[in-house]
């Protein structure tokens, strides 16, 4: 009894001093969104004579985003592009290129097949080919990625060594020469993560860490690091090992850009979880982010239904078990509220 009572003493001024930060920090937040654009809010189905507007012709402003950034951009900030994919035989498709300064870039690749073998990159640094502002291709190494249409269909293509390994076989590892070509075709709206989309779940995320200057919320922070839209659609193409029968693949994914700066995603820590279920056609973005001095599992992320309506998560909470062993893989849980 008397420890309780002493409990309530104590955390009283922490739950206090917690409040007066929330409310600090959704001023601040719908302060902001007073103030700002929404960069995808291009559309207007009562702009009669305006065929961009009506969505005949492609806006600038989803050319800019979805080519490769100039230079200058590089210098401080990230240029990343994503696509994954999965469906019901456990088959997935990762890739990704993130462009750097000096024409470098770093790429990943996951392929995973029915029959349980899934190939990687055994290098993942490489060059990309200029891009001098007219350039629309993602590029390092054999792996290359180009918008037919922005925002609504791309292009992803690889001609080269990956190593493979065998899930039925341990220690079964090999380099082998695959080709693979795929169309991803959007399926969904574009999912910004402003900060309109969740001021609320954004709010207690920052006013649960500890801030560098009193009274002063790291919402600018927020803002830069999370540069970030992506956009729900279906994978689907052809793969070859080694000059083999092509075998075709349909996959159901997300596309993800990343464009935040630099010097605010030092320190950021990213738990994500994504994913479909074929059974009912719904898709989920799951994220929890932290960072030292800025916000504390911030949640963000959304939910597709199968009718292509997107709701934005409210909140998160994702538990992912310790690893037992190098060859035993983690569990985890999500709960969420949409």
């Amino acid at each position: 009894m008397v420890l309780s009572v002493l409990l309530r003493l104590f955390t009283a001024p922490l739950e206090i001093i917690y409040w007066i930060k929330w409310l600090i920090v959704y001023i601040t937040i719908r302060f902001y969104n007073a103030f700002s654009k929404k960069r995808f809010d291009l559309y207007d189905i009562n702009a009669l004579g305006d065929p961009v507007k009506l969505g005949f012709i492609v806006p600038q402003e989803e050319k800019d985003l979805e080519s490769p950034f100039p230079e200058s951009h590089l210098q401080e900030c990230a240029d990343e592009v994503v696509f994954y994919g999965v469906n019901s035989k456990a088959e997935c498709l990762m890739v990704r290129i993130a462009r750097g300064c000096n024409q470098m870039a770093d790429a990943w690749i996951y392929l995973k097949l029915a029959n349980g073998k899934t190939y990687n990159l055994t290098e993942t640094m490489g060059f990309q080919q200029s891009a001098d502002g007219q350039c629309q291709t993602f590029s390092c190494g054999k792996l290359i990625m180009h918008y037919l249409s922005p925002m609504r269909r791309w292009r992803i293509f690889f001609c080269g060594m990956l190593k493979e390994m065998d899930d039925n076989k341990i220690d079964a590892e090999e380099t082998v020469f695959v080709k693979f070509v795929f169309l991803w075709k959007a399926a969904s709206n574009v999912y910004d993560c402003t900060l309109d989309t969740n001021p609320e779940g954004f709010a207690s995320a920052i006013a649960r860490s500890g801030w560098k200057i009193p009274f002063v919320p790291p919402v600018k922070r927020l803002r830069e690091a999370l540069n970030f839209y992506a956009q729900t659609g279906v994978v689907s193409g052809a793969v070859s090992i080694n000059d083999g029968p092509e075998y075709e693949m349909y996959l159901f994914g997300e596309k993800m850009r990343s464009l935040g700066k630099s010097a605010t995603i030092v320190g950021c820590k990213f738990t994500s979880i994504l994913g479909s279920t074929p059974a009912n056609g719904l898709a989920f973005h799951l994220t929890n982010v932290s960072a030292p001095y800025a916000f504390n599992n911030l949640p963000f992320g959304c939910v597709v239904q199968p009718g292509g309506d997107m709701i934005p998560i409210k909140d998160l909470d994702i538990n992912i078990s310790p690893q037992v062993s190098e060859k035993t893989k983690s569990s985890f849980k999500a709960h969420f509220h949409a």
